[in-house]
């Protein structure tokens, strides 16, 4: 009987290499589902940046939204002429309390163009005659109204029919040794950045000096702090 033989170790080593190198060439056609891709970088970060530091391109001809009485975009004004009397209309309102009186003097655009206001109107309390015998002191807010301070009068864009407004204040209460304070029955108004004037009926009282606020949007002559 002849006895059983098998395969040395070298053998069967060189078998298993045969086999391992059979398979892979067997597999060399074989198809793999590809590997996901690295994450990367997409283009819609670059765009969301550029919009973010791009001005919106607006035409010069634009005209601001007839649904708000008043804008404060710097870009919109800057196409828009200083308002100017020609096409503002001066009203006033009065007000007092705890003996500070006010008058809330309101510019209404009655062009058919947008303007722009910003900063201090002129104001000059007049005496019965006419004559200017005291002028306003420009301070950024008083006791019934103005802007908060530490802020910039804001740039006030007028579509036709908007108006803006400014305070103007006083107290009626004497101080001091003091027994009766002047009185001004009128004032002279110039609005912003402009050299002609309006007379208006509006009395003042001067046992202090007189203030006015800058121009802010609509016709409460005041912004809320």
């Amino acid at each position: 009987m002849t006895p059983a033989t098998h395969p040395g170790p070298s053998r069967r080593r060189a078998s298993s290499v045969l086999a391992g190198l059979t398979l892979a060439a067997a597999c060399a056609g074989c198809s793999h589902a590809a590997a996901p891709p690295r994450a990367t970088a997409t283009t819609s970060g670059a765009a969301t940046s550029t919009v973010a530091v791009t001005a919106p391109t607006v035409p010069a001809t634009a005209t601001p939204s007839t649904t708000t009485p008043a804008g404060t975009t710097t870009l919109a004004t800057a196409t828009a002429a200083t308002c100017s009397v020609p096409v503002l209309r001066l009203t006033t309102t009065s007000g007092a309390a705890a003996g500070n009186v006010e008058v809330t003097l309101v510019f209404e655009n009655t062009g058919t163009r947008p303007c722009t206001m910003v900063g201090y109107p002129g104001v000059a309390g007049l005496d019965a005659a006419g004559r200017q015998v005291v002028q306003a002191r420009r301070t950024a807010n008083g006791f019934t109204g103005g802007i908060p301070a530490g802020t910039s009068p804001p740039h006030v864009l007028l579509v036709p029919g908007a108006s803006a407004s400014a305070r103007v204040e006083g107290t009626d209460v004497p101080a001091g040794t003091q027994t009766s304070c002047p009185s001004y029955p009128r004032l002279l108004v110039t609005p912003p950045n402009t050299t002609t004037s309006v007379v208006v009926d509006a009395a003042m009282p001067g046992c202090s000096p007189i203030e006015v606020h800058p121009v802010v949007p609509g016709t409460t002559g005041s912004e809320p702090a």
